[in-house]
């Protein structure tokens, strides 16, 4: 029986040792700062149930391999759970006790008084079946008064937390559980001689793995904050059974001993004394402090009252079917209506029969909303049989009856309508074209999710007839085309001027009506305009948004609208775009890099890399090409493409290819005293061409001692050189850079829609061929037929972009003899390539 009970609690140990992977998860997560609480909370939690994960482990292989070791008198079995107590305490309390809690005198005292409660409860049931009377032994009581003390601080920390509620509430009970499963096992191990101990054991095991689990989800799964907080003045640990189980546990224990013919002994009725007296000065306390909450409470009420009777709207709470159900004292005193004459009543029997259905409409769909604060003005027949003009605006549901009521305060228009149209006009409409403005945009109504779209235009030209034709004719010119878009669109659209060539479109029609009449208005809008005997014509794009479905304002739907205009607004005139999120994180990334570009090449923050060209296949680097490589601190790595295309919408190319020639050359001009046949490639965009800050930095770079003309070679992207008008002046620029002896390229052919005969126009010396002429799924002969017409041309023919081995079979059995790739050479930076131009030196 021994041996069985020996194996038993052995198993209880064993089983604690699950904690130990929820523990190693915890410090994963602290690791990775993954975690939804403080990161330090995670680290010592997890640390803490490591340690009670092994001690428990430990514990059952001392029970199997050492029963009989004694350390001070204490089984070597209860010795370790009984140290790791005081080590775990030290562990739980301070991230339980972490943020401090912000209290008055009297929370305190609950606290404190919850605290005495439920320890001496903790402490009174096993002292009453352990200890009462019999033998105490000093391992079980040491544990039962620390391990009690430090579980009953931290079960109480977490239920009456209010920062951090949302994950202590969790966190102090898994941990008072946990302490309260090593002191179980303690006891358990201490007691093996006693017939329920091994039980004990086993069902410690079964606590700290269970506490283990609630303390991953409070630390790893919950954020702190995710709940409301309660109330100022109310009671924190209300709705959580804090004294329940430890009350009811002891009287259950109390009954069973008397029953059983045994008496209390002094301690346990000074525990039970102690234990009564707290609880009943904590209940008195909370009565005391619950009596201040009521009185704020109704002195707030009151307060409520007095301006609720003082003030001149009306408001009344309406229920599920519109039907008045309360009204304010105003009502009587603003519109002679009476509670007898309303509640109970219909609201849209008040109003104008006419106006019934807006009303009704506008009411339903609010209808259960906590806020809207929307507003409809309508006719309202007061108690003498008057028509007034009023305004009413839904404020959300009553507290009282959330879901299924509305409010609606009700106020008198009546007399003011002169003043308020007048308001109206100038807080709402744009006095230069009559549309309504931003704000009246805003006026319109909230988006309601799937009700429509909103179109914003922009139009372009109106500063060239400004220039041409004088500001006069520019403001007629902008007026017509505001009258033209007010008669295009329905009378249920809103249209509104929202920038001084901006304009928008709310329309409550669905997306295919909404690019539609995207469509219409820009072909109404770049129609030529007759103004004073002058002919203007404007042109105009268009973004278009759904109304959010993620109920967004009218903010955020101008602003996605606008970006989908901005994403299209440097391509042709007549463009429709549609926001999607993937376009607003290629134009948030476009704003960044133009904002921090002009810096970055103001401080030299470009960096240049440098990628061997060799010959195949010894793979002796007979050339480099320089790649610029600017890394972005927030964005990382920016493409030696985009770089050079943005630098040349904001008009820094030519700077820029100037510091990058002329690192470039300075680089290679230490290079070439020992590779005298080195040669350097700079990319380059066309406009760069006829850049005098370029032209100057290629005289000053031939200068240099030790770099010929010809070595130095101007490349340009297949691309960049088919694009736009002028391709015909880039091959008369390349033209008159090989006049002067620096040879040029063309990167990348093949990759775009470049004929071969094309090329025999082309001033080119080296050619370039694309991955996609010679990569795996291109055919053999085209590879063939560009290599021998680059060659029969007498250009260099360089296999760009190789990767693979079989890229480096393909490019030699076509004949090519020079290579360049990540196969033969990565980009690096300048010690390196020099480093690897030495190697290559060395093994000549």
């Amino acid at each position: 029986m021994a041996q069985e009970n020996a194996l038993v609690a052995a198993a209880g140990g064993f089983l604690s040792a699950g904690a130990a992977g929820f523990a190693i998860a915890m410090l994963r997560a602290a690791a990775r700062d993954t975690s939804a609480g403080p990161r330090l909370r995670t680290l010592v939690m997890g640390v803490g149930l490591l340690l009670t994960g092994l001690a428990g482990t430990a514990s059952g292989l001392a029970v199997l391999i050492a029963p009989e070791r004694k350390v001070a008198d204490v089984p070597l079995p209860a010795e370790i759970p009984l140290v790791t107590i005081f080590l775990v305490a030290l562990s739980y309390l301070p991230a339980v006790l972490r943020p401090h809690q912000r209290r008055d005198g009297l929370a305190r005292l609950r606290v404190g008084l919850d605290t005495v409660g439920v320890f001496t409860c903790m402490v009174f049931v096993p002292w009453l079946l352990l200890f009462d009377g019999e033998e105490r032994r000093g391992a079980s009581v040491t544990a039962l008064i620390f391990g009690g003390g430090a579980a009953a601080v931290a079960m109480v920390a977490g239920v009456h937390a209010v920062r951090h509620r949302a994950a202590l509430r969790w966190a102090g009970p898994g941990a008072a559980l946990s302490l309260i499963g090593l002191i179980a096992l303690t006891v358990g191990m201490d007691h093996l001689d006693q017939p329920n101990a091994a039980t004990a054991c086993l069902a410690a095991g079964v606590a700290i793995t269970v506490a283990a689990a609630i303390l991953w989800h409070s630390t790893v799964r919950v954020w702190p904050d995710a709940g409301p907080l309660p109330p100022a003045g109310s009671e924190p640990a209300a709705g959580f059974p804090l004294f329940a189980a430890p009350v009811l546990g002891s009287a259950g224990v109390t009954a069973y001993h008397l029953l059983s013919g045994r008496e209390l002994g002094t301690v346990a009725i000074v525990l039970a004394t102690v234990a009564i007296t707290a609880i009943a000065a904590r209940e008195s306390i909370a009565a005391i402090a619950l009596r201040r909450h009521a009185t704020h409470l109704t002195d707030q009420g009151n307060r409520l009252r007095s301006l609720v009777f003082g003030s001149s709207d009306v408001a009344m709470v309406l229920d599920a079917d519109l039907a008045v159900r309360w009204q304010s004292p105003a009502a009587a005193r603003q519109f002679g209506l009476s509670d007898q004459d309303v509640l109970g009543r219909p609201a849209l029997a008040l109003v104008h029969p006419d106006q019934a259905d807006a009303l009704h409409a506008f009411l339903s769909v609010r209808l259960g909303r906590t806020a809207t604060g929307s507003s409809i003005g309508v006719r309202l027949r007061d108690g003498f049989g008057r028509w007034r003009e009023t305004e009413w605006t839904a404020s959300g549901d009553d507290p009282a009856e959330p879901g299924s009521t509305l409010v609606v305060h009700v106020r008198d228009l009546s007399g003011q309508g002169d003043l308020r149209e007048a308001l109206s006009q100038a807080a709402y409409l744009d006095h230069q074209t009559g549309l309504a403005n931003r704000r009246g945009l805003q006026r319109a109504g909230d988006p309601v999710p799937d009700s429509g779209a909103l179109i914003v235009l922009e139009l372009g030209g109106l500063t060239a007839i400004s220039d041409l034709h004088g500001a006069d004719l520019a403001e007629a010119v902008l007026v017509d085309a505001a009258r033209r878009l007010r008669h295009r669109v329905a009378d249920a659209d809103v249209p509104a001027r929202i920038g001084d060539t901006r304009f928008a479109v709310l329309t409550r029609g669905g997306a295919v009506r909404a690019h539609l009449l995207a469509s219409q208005l820009i072909n109404v809008l770049t129609a030529p305009y007759y103004t004073a005997g002058t002919v203007a014509h404007l042109s105009a794009w268009a973004g278009l948004t759904d109304l959010a479905a993620d109920e967004a304002g009218m903010d955020e739907v101008i602003r996605r609208a606008t970006l989908a205009m901005r994403s299209v607004r440097s391509g042709p005139p007549g463009a429709v775009e549609w926001y999607d999120e993937e376009m607003e994180g290629r134009l948030l990334r476009r704003s960044t890099l133009e904002q921090d570009l002009p810096g970055a090449v103001s401080r030299g923050g470009i960096d240049l890399t440098y990628q061997p060209i060799v010959e195949l296949p010894g793979q002796r680097p007979v050339g480099v090409e320089a790649v610029p490589v600017w890394r972005h601190p927030t964005l990382g790595p920016v493409p030696a493409g985009e770089v050079l295309a943005l630098a040349e919408d904001l008009g820094l190319l030519g700077e820029l290819s100037r510091r990058v020639l002329h690192q470039a050359c300075r680089e290679l001009v230490g290079w070439r005293r020992q590779h005298e046949s080195l040669w350097l490639s700079v990319p380059v965009r066309p406009r760069a061409l006829t850049d005098p800050v370029f032209q100057a930095a290629l005289d000053s770079a031939l200068e240099l001692p030790g770099i010929s003309d010809s070595a130095l070679v101007v490349e340009i992207a297949e691309a960049d050189l088919l694009q736009g008008a002028d391709r015909d002046d880039v091959a008369v620029e390349l033209g008159s850079l090989r006049t002067r002896g620096i040879r040029t390229a063309v990167g990348h052919f093949g990759a775009g829609p470049t004929s071969l005969s094309r090329l025999r126009t082309l001033p080119i010396d080296l050619l370039k061929i694309d991955r996609d002429v010679f990569g795996a799924q291109a055919e053999v002969a085209i590879t063939e037929a560009t290599v021998a017409l680059g060659r029969r041309l007498g250009m260099d023919v360089i296999a760009q972009g190789l990767l693979t081995d079989d890229d480096l079979s393909a490019v030699q059995a076509a004949g090519c003899r020079l290579g360049q790739g990540d196969l033969v050479g990565r980009a690096m930076p300048a010690e390196r390539m020099e480093a690897l131009l030495e190697q290559h030196r060395a093994q000549r």
